[in-house]
């Protein structure tokens, strides 16, 4: 090719390109339309005849009335979806759990297992066949499953179920009576931790997903919701009693620090009292020995109802200061994630 065809060829493409670039813009370049809404207009909407037949039209994306406008302080934090749980390399496999039953609150006794629903469905499954166990009946859609023992050949099947655990990625495997109430007998103790030593022999790479068991992870649904006029609350949509277990053994486990602790908890009133610093008020490790908070971060969280649980935070028996009630509420969701 001569070096006159060679810049024929380059002056040609270069002019294809320039044609190709400016063919979707009249002016040559595109437009950053991020902003056009400011300058939007508003128009009154479209009224139908009054011979249309209403039947044969919807709104396709309707918009909800706001029911009430709360004006936001400086210090107001958009919120951002819930983290992913975090993996701790040391968290056993399961762990068998106890409670010993308080005023208003009956025993109970679980195995929690730290992996979803749909993780710990076909680990289960896995381990009853190791076991040598013949499941009677299965339905991973509700979680509930029932087998014998191979000890056990003519006895009563053993009735169980699998739930959603209160935190995310975890599962909790209880044992039921005829009358559908937990188990909480030495016998139903022991097959849960010969169920338990299994499920950790387990190897991790052998995981496999239960799409059915997924449904059981629908159970769990927790909502801070912080509506203009209201106090904020937190809702769980686990039932009330496994709602206060599950999160006194958080709280306990978690709030240990000076300056985010459990102080008590009132099961008759459904009350846990704690401790809670924001982190930016939070003193540094140096100076963190010096002085203990004051009463000023003292809060109860007040638990009511059931499926759902409504939790609200209050100090002394009255409604607190809306920002820094979203706060300690939004700590207490972190511990759910």
């Amino acid at each position: 090719m001569s070096r006159k065809d060679l810049l024929k060829l380059t002056a040609g493409s270069l002019a294809l390109t320039g044609f190709l670039l400016t063919g979707c813009s009249s002016s040559g370049y595109y437009y950053d339309r991020k902003t056009d809404y400011v300058d939007a207009k508003e128009y009154p909407a479209i009224q139908l005849p009054a011979t249309a037949d209403a039947s044969q039209f919807r709104q396709a994306m309707p918009l909800p009335d706001i029911a009430a406008q709360e004006k936001l302080d400086d210090e107001f934090v958009v919120p951002r979806p819930d983290a992913l749980p975090v993996v701790d390399e040391d968290l056993p496999t399961s762990e068998l759990r106890e409670f010993a039953g308080t005023e208003g609150i009956s025993s109970r006794l679980w195995l929690s297992i730290s992996n979803g629903p749909a993780v710990a469905w076909p680990m289960l499954q896995r381990q009853f066949e190791q076991l040598n166990w013949a499941v009677k009946t299965a339905d991973p859609s509700t979680g509930r499953i029932s087998f014998v023992p191979d000890t056990q050949i003519n006895a009563q099947p053993v009735s169980a179920k699998l739930r959603q655990g209160l935190r995310g990625g975890f599962s909790d495997l209880e044992l039921l009576n005829q009358d559908d109430q937990v188990r909480t007998d030495s016998a139903a103790k022991a097959l849960l931790s010969q169920i338990s030593a299994g499920l950790a022999s387990q190897e991790s790479g052998s995981q496999s997903v239960s799409l059915l068991a997924q449904n059981i992870s629908r159970e769990k649904t927790v909502v801070l919701q912080a509506a203009g006029g209201q106090d904020p609350v937190l809702k769980l949509g686990t039932d009330a009693d496994r709602t206060w277990i599950g999160l006194e053994i958080l709280l306990t486990d978690q709030f240990k620090e000076n300056e985010q602790k459990l102080l008590s908890a009132d099961a008759a009133k459904r009350q846990f009292t704690i401790v809670w610093v924001p982190e930016e008020e939070r003193s540094s490790i140096l100076t963190r020995w010096a002085a203990s908070p004051g009463p000023e971060y003292q809060y109860q969280l007040v638990l009511t109802g059931s499926s759902p649980v409504s939790i609200r935070v209050q100090q002394n028996g009255r409604a607190v200061d809306p920002r820094k009630s979203r706060q300690v509420l939004a700590g207490v969701r972190k511990l759910l994630n």
